[in-house]
């Protein structure tokens, strides 16, 4: 029997990915190299309509807007900082008026008093929320603004300075986010997600379709360069993925081994008890020492005399 030739058409096929568990940044980045690639080849032989390649586009660019508005948390961070800053000045405030006022100097232990006595309503303020905070603040600078001679007294010029510097900071780091947050209406991370994977598979079949009806092998060779290509972007994030959850099970600390218990000491024998004597057999008669009653005799013989000798009966002659 000979053996059947195969006369199948080639296809394209692309490296199957895993990429619906990246996480956004790098499904961000999976998008923007596939689509550069595909966006760079000749559309007219790859006839993917505009629409597909439209909508890719616009997915991938809110993917990436997303990804960037994740840092919020890195503002969070900064806004923590400023504010412990702030509160650190207010201490150090406090605190020196608060020891001016036993100062052997006159005039400082006068302008401390004076100070004091304008800066008590605000005593709490480093336990107000943020924006009571920030608020309370500028009051206290205005309350002051007409003593920076007894402030010039004690020391305190270049402090009140630095508490202005850092609630204007906060203020004005804390408006950007919000705005920023209220200016930028995207739509949700999964919406975006899906849409961008969808413009992607749409777009592999019409490179496989156009691939099986090219007929000039030029033609099918530039289709064979891009599979390659975008497949060996699929490779290569394949293996960033892998890494990157490589790298988050390190960093977990392993759990320590638990101190293995120390055994329990062997509880010490009981020590047994002295066997009880065995119980003295009671004596025949009820053990009152009397002796047993002797069996009665067999009832004798009504029939034979009682005299002792045989009953012997001759026979007459």
């Amino acid at each position: 029997m000979k053996p059947i030739e195969s006369t199948l058409p080639r296809v394209m096929k692309f490296e199957g990915d895993n990429r619906k568990m990246y996480n956004l940044s790098l499904h961000a980045q999976f998008h923007f190299l596939q689509y550069g690639l595909v966006k760079a080849a000749d559309q007219a032989k790859l006839k993917i309509p505009a629409a597909v390649m439209t909508t890719w586009e616009a997915a991938n660019k809110s993917e990436t807007q997303l990804d960037q508005e994740s840092t919020a948390s890195e503002h969070t961070a900064k806004l923590l900082a400023l504010d412990n800053e702030r509160d650190n000045i207010l201490s150090n405030i406090f605190y020196v008026v608060r020891g001016y006022r036993y100062s052997s100097e006159a005039s400082k232990k006068e302008a401390a008093l004076r100070l004091s006595a304008k800066l008590r309503p605000y005593t709490t303020l480093r336990n107000l929320p943020y924006e009571m905070e920030s608020a309370r603040i500028r009051g206290l600078e205005d309350d002051v603004s007409t003593m920076a001679a007894d402030i010039a007294a004690v020391g305190l010029t270049s402090t009140f300075t630095e508490l202005h510097t850092a609630n204007e900071a906060y203020e004005t780091l804390r408006m950007t986010r919000r705005t920023g947050s209220a200016d930028t209406k995207l739509p949700t991370a999964q919406q975006v997600r899906a849409l961008a994977d969808e413009a992607y598979d749409i777009a592999c079949q019409y490179i496989q379709a156009a691939y099986l009806y090219a007929t000039a092998d030029e033609d099918k060779t530039l289709i064979e360069q891009l599979v390659d290509r975008m497949n060996k972007v699929t490779t290569d994030l394949k293996t960033s993925h892998r890494q990157i959850l490589a790298q988050k099970k390190a960093a977990k600390d392993p759990k320590e081994p638990k101190t293995p218990k120390e055994p329990k000491q062997p509880k010490e024998p009981k020590t047994p008890e002295k066997p009880k004597e065995p119980k003295q057999p009671e004596k025949p008669g009820g053990g009152s020492g009397e002796q047993p009653k002797k069996p009665d005799e067999k009832p004798k013989d009504p029939k034979k005399p009682d005299d002792g000798n045989p009953d012997i009966t001759l026979p007459e002659e």
